[in-house]
């Protein structure tokens, strides 16, 4: 933070002060002329990184109050300058302070114009500035601080006279309600106190009648006076400022006023210019009269300063992100660490039981694949009931044919023969195919039928052949279904010869035949 330095400008010279925590200690006095002026810039030159304050205490200043009609953004500001020029022409140190809207009629917005008339006086001081590149912070007047003053020594008054003693003089500022109405400087070169005391007397009666004449005060109204006197001089100022029936005199500790405001270094006399000196260090009005190029390095200050706050803000910021993030990665490490440790445990449990089980008959593995078949074959399983209603179907097409017996079971051969009920077995069967390894096998469903014929047929081997058939096609009205007739009621091969029977012989003959079916599921 740089440090601050206050300049009292009055018509004889202009004094640098440093303020500090509520003390001010003096560095330098500089008269008007060229010597002044150059032992200022050699002064600016060992103080570049501060900022300077600078309050005119000058009887050359202006003020005026005109009520405006509300306006604002570019239309206010046009309308401002506009009065300043009007009011002050020719002093590029002016400035209009709102006091406000009015309550009732138009509700128009009061402004106080006030300017310090003088700018000679500053140029010279201000040249030196912008040449040391200082940063400027503004310009004061030394009234508009009074009204901080009566907010805390004389609150609620609604008319009040303050009354200080500076080094430029004697100021007397009349407010209203706590605002100020104008100001004046009577310059005074004796430094008795006699002298200072009879001159607030006089000063406050022309002020009064002054007042009387503008109106600003009703005849027979006494006017509040607030003197701020050095605790030593209190007596001497009793004397010559005695409370009249137009005047009420009240004499306030300048000591007390400055413990009331927080300044660590009274002053020596009834001199009150160090007291509004802390009170601008402060607490420095947002109104004031320096134009925009005597302020710009004072602006480039003030972007830097909210630059380095900022990017301080967003460091900050970025550091308690990853503040939070590494608390996040070692609470999670701590918890992996502590899952590892777990799992570990479990695993050594899982062991220890593991080897109280009995010894298995064979390996996890040749288990494992075991399960896995029993489970193909579980999903491959089917009902017997859907090969039987298509055997059904193929009976009622064909009603001489008769049913000795259906043998039927799942396979993966679709060739495989079952064995007869006589316990002998049927011709070998195909071998499985093959099935690539890693794919599940192919499941078939495989049906021995055990066919007669009537024996009525027994001589018709023609009408026998052609009823097998006849049944062996109403089964393949299924597409599904593989039908082969695998023996006939009589011997077909070409090697056999037909013998005739008696009929005694022909009604004793079974017409047996087998058929054998498969379907893959």
């Amino acid at each position: 933070m740089p440090q601050q330095r206050l300049l009292y400008l009055d018509s004889d010279r202009l004094s640098a002060v440093l303020w500090h925590g509520g003390t001010l200690r003096e560095e330098g006095d500089f008269a008007h002329g060229e010597a002044g002026v150059a032992a200022f810039s050699e002064y600016l030159a060992h103080h570049r990184g501060s900022n300077f304050y600078m309050l005119a205490d000058i009887p050359d200043e202006g003020f005026q109050i005109e009520a405006l009609p509300y306006s604002q953004g570019a239309d206010r500001g046009a309308l401002l300058a506009r009065k300043l020029g009007q009011y002050f022409y020719g002093s590029p140190l002016a400035a209009a302070f709102s006091y406000g809207r009015e309550k009732t009629g138009r509700k128009d917005e009061k402004f106080l114009f006030a300017a310090l008339t003088r700018p000679q006086l500053f140029e010279p001081w201000l040249a030196a500035l912008r040449a040391a590149e200082a940063q400027l912070a503004g310009i004061y007047s030394l009234p508009l601080l009074g009204a901080d003053v009566l907010a805390k020594l004389a609150p609620g008054r609604e008319r009040c006279l303050l009354i200080s003693v500076t080094r430029g003089g004697i100021r007397q500022s009349f407010f209203e309600n706590g605002q100020l109405k104008f100001s004046r400087l009577t310059p005074m070169a004796s430094t008795d106190a006699a002298e200072i005391a009879a001159g607030c007397a006089a000063e406050a009666a022309k002020i009064h009648q002054y007042l009387l004449g503008q109106r600003l005060l009703a005849r027979g109204t006494p006017l509040p006076v607030i003197a701020l006197v050095h605790p030593a001089q209190t007596g001497v100022f009793q004397e010559h400022c005695k409370s009249l029936d137009e005047l009420q005199v009240t004499l306030h500790d300048l000591h007390a006023a400055c413990k009331t405001f927080g300044l660590k270094t009274p002053p020596r006399d009834s001199r009150s210019e160090s007291l509004f000196l802390h009170l601008l260090a402060r607490n420095a009005p947002r109104v004031q009269f320096a134009q925009p190029q005597e302020r710009r390095f004072y602006r480039l200050w003030q972007a830097r300063a909210w630059l380095l706050k900022g990017g301080a803000l967003a460091l900050l910021g970025c550091l308690l992100f990853a503040g939070r993030e590494m608390a996040n990665v070692m609470e999670s490490r701590a918890t992996t660490d502590t899952l590892l440790l777990q799992v570990e445990s479990d695993t050594q449990k899982y062991h220890a039981i593991e080897k109280t089980f009995p010894p298995m008959p064979t390996s996890t593995d040749n288990l494992r694949a075991v399960m896995n078949r029993f489970e193909d074959l579980e999903k491959r399983s089917a009902a017997i009931e859907p090969m039987y209603l298509l055997i059904s179907r193929a009976l009622g097409d064909t009603p001489q044919v008769d049913v000795e017996r259906i043998q039927w079971q799942l396979s993966g051969n679709p060739g495989d023969n079952l064995k007869s009920r006589a316990g002998t077995s049927s011709p070998t069967s195909s071998p499985a195919p093959t099935q690539p390894p890693g794919q599940a096998m192919a499941m078939y469903e495989v049906v021995v039928i055990d066919g007669l014929l009537p024996a009525s047929m027994a001589a018709d081997q023609r009408g026998q052949l052609d009823m097998v058939n006849a049944f062996a096609d109403a089964l393949r009205k299924n597409t599904s279904l593989q039908v082969a007739v695998e023996r006939m009621p009589f011997d077909i091969e070409s090697g056999k010869s037909l013998k005739s029977t008696s009929e005694t012989a022909l009604s004793a003959v079974q017409l047996k035949f087998v058929i054998h079916l498969s379907r893959k599921l």
